[in-house]
């Protein structure tokens, strides 16, 4: 089976022999790295998409929560045919856990080790959509019902699966945050609250 690797938040890279096969997944593969972030602190509900000083190759953007360590921050990576616009698309690939530890000879802390899995539906010299989901376990068991998340905010698209060492010319990863979602009780609460204070400010 052909060995691909893909990079980052999912730019594929390289491979080697036998069929479209097993593909290796990471944030953190080769020359580049894309680091997650938990949530802003100023704003945990927005959510903060690019390159940072961490990130490789290298940007700008500021991002203010801690990096994701260990067991605690779960990974999903999907993958599915071209012609997939969202995550209904996509099939889930495999999960995995964030590294725990860095080191000054180690990759940081926001990165996850390289896993493989294949992907249904592409064949050898077909290209594949991808996309990482991301949560914090201690918020929820799964990614639909964790309070705190975040997903790629756009499916990239990799260069054909097979064949020998590439870099595509649609190479692309990008760092994000992940957001603090509201539980329905607090949006209760906050919707009692408004109630109760335009009802004082009446009786004024």
């Amino acid at each position: 089976m052909k060995k691909i690797l893909l990079t980052s938040l999912l730019a594929m890279v390289a491979v080697a022999s036998f069929g479209q096969g097993l593909i290796s997944i990471g944030n953190g593969i080769t020359a580049t790295r894309f680091p997650i972030y938990g949530p802003q602190l100023a704003d945990p509900s927005v959510q903060v998409v690019g390159n940072g000083p961490l990130s490789a190759p290298t940007g700008s953007t500021v991002f203010t929560g801690g990096l994701l360590s260990g067991t605690r921050y779960a990974i999903e990576f999907w993958a599915g045919p071209a012609s997939a616009t969202d995550f209904s698309g996509l099939t889930l690939i495999t999960t995995t856990t964030f590294r725990t530890g860095a080191t000054a000879t180690a990759l940081p802390n926001g990165i996850t080790t390289a896993i493989g899995g294949s992907v249904p539906g592409v064949g050898a010299d077909q290209q594949a959509r991808l996309g990482v989901r991301v949560w914090d376990t201690l918020s929820g068991a799964t990614y639909a019902n964790a309070g705190v998340r975040g997903q790629s905010p756009t499916l990239f698209l990799s260069a054909p699966l097979g064949g020998g060492l590439t870099t595509p010319p649609n190479w692309v990863g990008q760092s994000f945050s992940l957001t603090a979602v509201p539980e329905p009780s607090s949006m209760a609460l906050a919707g009692i609250g408004a109630a109760a204070l335009m009802i004082f400010r009446r009786r004024k």
